[in-house]
């Protein structure tokens, strides 16, 4: 994406799942032994606002974190205004002006990202909101997207060849899952969107369940790891033969486990649905979305070589159960704000000859029919006409999980365009904002208070059916769409923990 008015910054982001505000990276987020030119690469890009002509600052609040804080994801943002482009330059994807940024420096996050949460943003009261992103491109007069959705996958960074991830918005992409009929209704607490109950875990490698009793868990884009009960952790540890280190308080696998692991390739399934027993959906994730390198800021390992951390973390209450970014590797997300459900599926890996296939999700008000009735078209192919822009493809975040959060390899769809980061001055915040947030004295952006309710379009131009040969998302388009889709760029970097200054690299 690219950043800023007068001299653009481009920048590579992870989706947010639950933020309004796009994160960016300030300099002062830069630890003093690694140069700025470095430091941008390992973080995504660094976002310069005095270099920005059309920045506008609002002020210091505390960063909507309410799931994230939970599990130690905190963090302070100076808030303001920018203008924000989709894509590499050149690429032709749309620009949004004045969209709400929020520069951090916190060590919990050490990649920016892009906010994919339509509701808007309130920072001192709800008298006065901004728009989010996600909205502002739904009610684009030339290119917007069909409606207020999106979908993601984080693909599979050990498999070979690698698969990268994707993100779609205003629509899905349906090489990569596979469908399945269960509609996920969004939780009760609107900060709480992603509610799942976890059912039943195991592995094909032990005869034992890994989970005694179904949990209410919530799925995070923003969070790395996989939070269980420790019972869960404990049969995960004896089935893959971990070690656990108390500092860090994260799992490792030797490189001699590795190597039997590797060789045997133990399936983990995780049976998820809308409530503790009933309809569910099962999740497969293989071994190889479970091993991952840990480096420290330095880029020097942290332990022995040839081991691997493996991303599960032990939950100390029921609060804490979180299904991130590593479960995202196997699963595929789709949420759907105008209808308040959200779909979850096995996630697929195509080959790289696979031709993306991007249907859009309609507002409920433009089907003529019921999406699963006979009248629909059978041709999932088919998309909107050419005069239309129905989707927008972001193809190509993701790959390995970091200890703090997962690390991403971009891929570009046409040539790859080297872009430098700017290694200019910037002002200095990094006396005035504090890295927590502590009590009334410090102003807080404010989520929550709307109910679960967005209009749709109230001028649909066209009428369009779902396909019954696709049927998750609920509703989708049939004819021919153009799309736009964002390319990706070809870098592994690298994310940092906020505790113990671990980082793992590709």
């Amino acid at each position: 994406m690219r950043i800023g008015g007068g001299q653009i910054q481009q920048m590579r982001v992870l989706p947010a799942s639950d933020q309004s505000s796009t994160w960016l990276i300030l300099p002062e987020a830069c630890p003093s032994q690694v140069s700025a030119e470095d430091c941008g690469d390992l973080r995504g890009g660094l976002y310069m606002r005095n270099v920005s002509s059309t920045w506008k600052e609002f002020g210091q609040y505390g960063l909507s974190t309410y799931l994230e804080s939970r599990v130690g994801y905190t963090g302070d943002g100076l808030y303001g205004y920018d203008t924000v482009s989709l894509g590499w330059t050149g690429d032709g994807l749309p620009t949004l002006d004045n969209q709400s940024i929020a520069g951090i420096i916190s060590p919990n996050f050490t990649i920016g990202s892009l906010a994919l949460n339509p509701r808007p943003v309130n920072f001192t009261d709800y008298n006065n909101p901004v728009p989010s992103f996600l909205q502002n491109l739904r009610e684009m007069n030339n290119t917007p997207i069909p409606s207020l959705s999106w979908s993601y996958t984080a693909g599979a960074y050990n498999l070979a060849p690698k698969v990268f991830g994707s993100l779609v918005l205003g629509g899905y992409d349906s090489t990569r899952f596979e469908p399945n009929n269960l509609t996920f209704a969004f939780g009760a607490d609107i900060s709480l969107d992603f509610q799942v109950a976890i059912q039943r875990i195991t592995a094909n490698n032990t005869n034992d369940g890994m989970l005694t009793t179904p949990v209410i868990s919530y799925i995070s884009t923003l969070v790395p790891d996989i939070w269980l009960p420790t019972e869960a952790c404990n049969a995960f540890q004896s089935a893959f033969h971990l070690s656990y280190d108390l500092q860090t308080e994260a799992f490792y696998v030797n490189s001699s486990q590795h190597a039997l692991n590797l060789a045997s390739n133990p399936l983990v399934a995780f049976q998820v649905g809308p409530e503790v027993s009933g309809a569910s959906v099962t999740i497969n994730m293989p071994y190889w979305n479970f091993f991952l390198a840990a480096k420290d800021a330095d880029g020097v390992s942290t332990i022995a070589e040839g081991a691997f951390r493996f991303p599960i973390r032990r939950a100390t209450d029921d609060t804490q159960f979180i299904l991130g970014r590593a479960f995202l590797q196997s699963a595929y997300l789709s949420a759907d704000y105008e209808r308040n459900t959200f779909s979850l599926s096995q996630a697929l890996y195509p080959s790289s000859s696979t031709k993306e296939n991007i249907i859009s999700i309609l507002p409920p008000g433009l089907l003529n029919s019921d999406p699963g009735s006979s009248d629909n078209s059978t041709d999932s192919n088919k998309k909107l006409g050419a005069g239309v822009i129905a989707g927008i493809a972001a193809g190509g975040v993701v790959a390995l999980v970091g200890l703090a959060a997962m690390i991403f390899l971009l891929r570009r769809r046409s040539k790859a365009k080297k872009a430098k980061a700017h290694e200019l001055e910037d002002t200095d915040i990094q006396n005035s904002m504090s890295h927590e947030v502590h009590g009334d004295d410090l102003k807080h952006e404010l989520g929550g208070g709307l109910k679960h309710e967005l209009a749709g379009d109230s001028d649909p131009k066209i009428e369009l059916y779902a396909s019954n040969e696709q049927e998750k998302p609920v509703e989708v388009a049939d004819t021919q769409i153009q799309v736009y889709e964002l390319p990706a760029y070809e870098r592994k970097h690298v994310e940092m923990e906020g505790e113990g200054h671990i980082k793992e690299m590709g």
